[in-house]
């Protein structure tokens, strides 16, 4: 089913009037208003990020890929924050929880990238750390 953007926008905004540093544009709409073009831009890019996205996924999976590492831009918000390097699989195995759905906001931009066992052994990480780490999501705006 096709993300309602447009309720979407309204729901972060509101979100972000309580969440410090809010990305761009919502600091800009929690102080003036959303204007009509920038929500429209806004709405645009995040349906064009969820198909760019969804079709990596599809790849990573059709691949037999399921470890993925959430990694985050470094102007995220406080509710994208807490998933930053997390580990997630794209089948819910592997004591792991499945990912957020990308993107979590309208406006982030961040991304689920493979997790190769060259990068955890270079890392020091282990099938256990990443667990004992994991961080299910939770689609409320409160860190923690």
């Amino acid at each position: 089913m096709p993300r309602d953007w447009d309720a979407e926008i309204d729901r972060w905004t509101e979100r972000f009037r309580s969440i410090p540093d809010p990305p761009e544009p919502f600091a800009v709409a929690v102080r003036e208003g959303w204007a009509p073009a920038a929500r429209a831009e806004l709405a645009a890019e995040a349906g064009d990020y969820v198909r760019t996205h969804d079709g990596f996924m599809a790849q990573l999976r059709s691949a037999g890929w399921d470890l993925v590492r959430f990694d985050a831009r470094p102007a995220g918000c406080g509710h994208c924050g807490r998933y930053a390097g997390k580990a997630f699989s794209l089948t819910g195995e592997r004591g792991l929880p499945e990912p957020p759905p990308l993107p979590m906001c309208p406006a982030c931009r961040h991304t689920l990238n493979p997790l190769t066992p060259y990068f955890m052994q270079s890392m020091g990480l282990s099938m256990d750390d990443l667990t004992d780490e994991a961080v299910p999501y939770r689609d409320d705006p409160e860190p923690g």
